[in-house]
């Protein structure tokens, strides 16, 4: 009798069965080894949307924690997403709230553990200022002054100051003030301008970098760069000037002078424009004198009559000269005696 065709199909089938099952089941060893599924938190960038116009979140957070579950590829790639969660805000109002990030649905076999995330977002007023621009001269010489009127940012037109316009969160933007760094080196008194200098602000009295301000939306401001007018006065100046000297006292009984010089003559002063220009020569400290009866020579430290300048050399060298006219111990001369006149004898009568 021959077998049914079919028949070895059914025979032994519970041994085939067992090795079906043992085949697909290695296979899908062998895929979830590469590809397991997991559960995971990543964290996403948030997309913000539908704000109202006139508000402004203030630090705002730019990712979150997501809880999700699949297999790992899927998880790596929403991992990769630009925004992977949104906050709707088109019901928001300043203040203090909370809201909810909604993940966005788009990979496919990924099952997210918590549909709505909450939000702690704080919502300011917009405000935009005009900020007038401070030039800060940081590279000036020794005596160098600026001139305030005529010191100042312009947008293009060199006879109008410039303001820059700031838009932001109410409680950053009244804090705010504006300034430009001219780091150009100032040496003598003189009148010129520099383009594209950058607008730079600070928060009371500490720098800030605006486009770092974590807000949504980001601080917007114009210009961002102006051309900086700056007219100074004063600067350095050096000069000679003679040396005077002054004598102190009375030389001795007999003694006059013959000359009081200091060497060298002159000497040359240094220092800001105003205070040497007013400076036409130097002193030293009074030479003594008094009672003197030969040549005196003393060194003395040079005196400009300002702190702001400076002589070199320091000091000078000083003679006094002093030669005997007359002896003022000599006897007084004895004055010769009169002539005694006698009389004529009468004649007799």
């Amino acid at each position: 009798m021959r077998p049914a065709p079919l028949a070895w199909i059914i025979t032994n089938w519970r041994l085939k069965l067992l090795s079906l099952v043992l085949a697909f089941g290695l296979l899908g060893g062998v895929a979830f080894a590469e590809n397991p599924p997991t559960f995971d938190t990543v964290t996403v960038g948030i997309l913000y949307r539908n704000l109202p116009p006139d508000l402004v979140v203030v630090n705002r957070p730019t990712s979150i924690e997501v809880p999700v579950a699949g297999f790992r590829g899927d998880v790596e790639r929403y991992r990769q997403t630009s925004a992977g969660v949104t906050i709707d805000l088109s019901g928001a109002r300043a203040g203090a709230q909370t809201y909810l990030a909604r993940p966005r649905l788009d990979v496919a076999g990924l099952t997210f553990r918590q549909p709505a995330i909450p939000v702690d977002l704080t919502i300011e007023p917009l405000a935009t200022r005009q900020l007038d621009i401070e030039v800060r001269t940081k590279n000036k010489a020794a005596g160098i002054e600026t001139i305030p009127d005529k010191t100042y940012a312009t947008c293009g037109n060199a006879n109008d100051r410039c303001q820059v316009s700031v838009t932001g969160p109410t409680s950053l933007v009244g804090k705010l003030r504006a300034y430009v760094d001219y780091d150009v080196p100032i040496t003598s008194a003189a009148t010129g301008s520099s383009p594209n200098q950058t607008v730079r602000f600070a928060e009371g009295s500490s720098p800030i970098d605006l486009s770092r301000v974590p807000s949504y939306p980001g601080i917007l401001w114009t210009p961002d760069a102006v051309t900086v007018l700056v007219t100074t006065v004063g600067g350095t100046q050096t000069k000679s000037v003679p040396v005077s000297v002054r004598l102190s006292g009375t030389q001795a009984c007999g003694y006059q002078l013959t000359g009081a010089d200091a060497s060298p003559t002159e000497v040359v002063v240094s220092g800001p424009v105003d205070a040497v220009s007013r400076t036409s020569v130097v002193l030293v400290d009074p030479v003594v004198i008094a009672n003197a009866t030969s040549t005196v020579q003393v060194r003395r430290t040079v005196q400009t009559g300002s702190p702001d300048v400076t002589a070199d050399p320091q000091t000078v060298f000083v003679t006094v000269g002093l030669t005997q006219a007359f002896s003022c111990a000599a006897p007084s001369p004895v004055p010769s005696p009169s002539p005694t006149i006698t009389p004529s004898p009468r004649p007799s009568p």
